[in-house]
């Protein structure tokens, strides 16, 4: 395990950050007050979530920890810290405790791996994300697109409502499904969608309960957990061998990924590890972009001013085409549309990462194997960082505006060495998506839509989204 000189490191600090010098001990950080006195803040962060931080961050600060069984927890809401964290002493930190149930779920992934493997992972994976990539990736996003707003027509000038979130969760799947393993499209995507929803409920749960019995004891659980493991094993190990086997070439994410070898050994991922690659890009890259998805809508509703803007964007820079890699990069608005939106509502709406030697934050030392929590929503809707943080205003985000702000004051695929792999597929995503949907229709959610947020692993709406659509005269 990487080991940190704590003492070099403190002398590191006291010149590039002398306000980080230990004076103050672990236990004199503030900390809310606690109901129960075993399980300390648990119950409250399980029953408020996001409420619960935002409270915090008004009446403590940006600094606190908070009391959980088994557990040493801080949190942490100033870019700087965070800035610190995730970049100027990254070495010195992993996954938080929550990736531990993730990872059961996931495996070795890239969102979950550590060290010198992650190195190796990272290595191999990133030549599919590079940019020339991206544009073969392009036209299948505009394809299965088109095959949504196929679905949408029979919608069209109905006075009928649709259930968006369905709609746009069938679409990122096909996006994604397509993207990753096209041959096999037809034959997976309602397996995988069943096995992913039933997974990500147990990662949740497991997150939730600190005092979780060992995998092997036979609770009901773990029970059902085992077997939905064992099926998604069974299923995506038999995609894998099945490619194996085929001699043709296919310009899809596992093929890239089969073929990757490391410049330094010139090894090949094993099955176990295309397994979990592929299931971490399939789990990471369609829920969070329909959620993603599913909010712009519901802000374009509330804010006809900035639909019109965006929709005249659409409309002039376009002329009634096709989407290409080329002539999307002018629709700069429809970039800060996107932007603000996943400010507004991050769809990884929280992150941490853990100590591996003790560390010394705003003068607290921080103890070895310590969580260190960094709530991505509440740092969105800070507001002596952004003028009024609950409205949409997507000029937040043009060149002069942004650049005056700090660079983590806004992070929704984290930062440092661990920023999301497919942070530039999302974006791409997400503007090929809503640049076509919009060209067609005018996409009104309903009036009495509650935004309630259901923030468990991501920030879904409570609530389905349901729209109107009508053609664009």
């Amino acid at each position: 395990m990487l080991k940190v000189n704590f003492e070099k490191s403190r002398n590191l600090l006291s010149k590039k950050y002398p306000r980080m010098l230990a004076t103050k001990k672990f236990e004199d950080l503030p900390h809310p007050d606690t109901l129960n006195v075993f399980f300390g803040n648990m119950m409250q962060l399980r029953k408020e979530r996001i409420k619960f931080f935002v409270k915090q961050k008004k009446e403590i600060g940006n600094i606190y920890r908070i009391k959980v069984p088994t557990r040493k927890v801080v949190v942490l809401t100033d870019p700087d810290w965070i800035k610190y964290v995730l970049v100027d002493n990254n070495k010195n930190y992993t996954k938080s405790f929550a990736y531990d149930s993730i990872r059961l779920f996931l495996g070795n992934g890239l969102l979950t791996s550590e060290g010198e493997f992650w190195k190796r992972q990272r290595r191999l994976t990133q030549p599919a994300f590079h940019k020339e990539k991206l544009a073969l990736m392009f036209q299948n996003m505009v394809e299965q697109t088109e095959k949504c707003i196929q679905n949408l027509e029979k919608y069209a000038d109905t006075d009928q409502s649709v259930n968006l979130s369905k709609e746009l969760y069938k679409l990122t799947l096909d996006i994604v499904n397509s993207t990753l393993f096209y041959s096999e499209i037809d034959n997976t995507t309602d397996a995988i969608y069943k096995l992913v929803s039933e997974g990500s409920e147990y990662i949740t749960k497991r997150i939730d309960n600190p005092l979780q019995l060992p995998n092997w004891v036979p609770t009901p659980h773990n029970i059902k957990e085992s077997r939905v493991l064992h099926s998604m094993d069974k299923l995506f190990f038999s995609i894998i061998e099945r490619r194996r086997k085929q001699k043709e070439q296919h310009q899809d994410l596992l093929s890239m990924l089969m073929e990757a070898r490391d410049e330094e050994t010139g090894e090949v991922m094993s099955n176990k590890q295309l397994r979990d690659e592929i299931l971490t890009i399939f789990v990471a890259g369609h829920e969070t972009t329909q959620i993603a998805l599913g909010w712009t809508f519901f802000l374009l509703t509330q804010n006809p001013d900035k639909t019109k803007i965006l929709t005249d964007e659409i409309k002039n820079t376009l002329n009634g085409e096709t989407p290409t890699p080329q002539n999307i990069r002018g629709l700069h608005y429809l970039k800060q549309v996107v932007d603000e939106s996943m400010r507004c509502f991050p769809p990884a709406w929280i992150m941490g990462r853990r100590t591996i030697e003790k560390d010394v934050i705003d003068g607290y030392e921080i103890p070895t194997y310590t969580n260190v929590i960094m709530p991505i929503y509440v740092v969105h809707h800070d507001e002596s960082v952004w003028d009024d943080p609950f409205d949409f205003i997507p000029e937040r985000f043009n060149i002069q505006n942004i650049k005056e702000k700090h660079k983590y004051s806004y992070f929704p695929f984290g930062g440092g060495p661990r920023l999301c792999i497919g942070n530039n597929f999302a974006i791409q995503e997400m503007q090929v998506c809503l640049a076509m949907i919009l060209q067609k229709f005018n996409i009104e959610v309903d009036e009495n839509f509650v935004p309630e947020l259901d923030p468990l692993v991501t920030l879904r709406p409570k609530y389905p989204i349901y729209a109107k659509v009508w053609k664009r005269v």
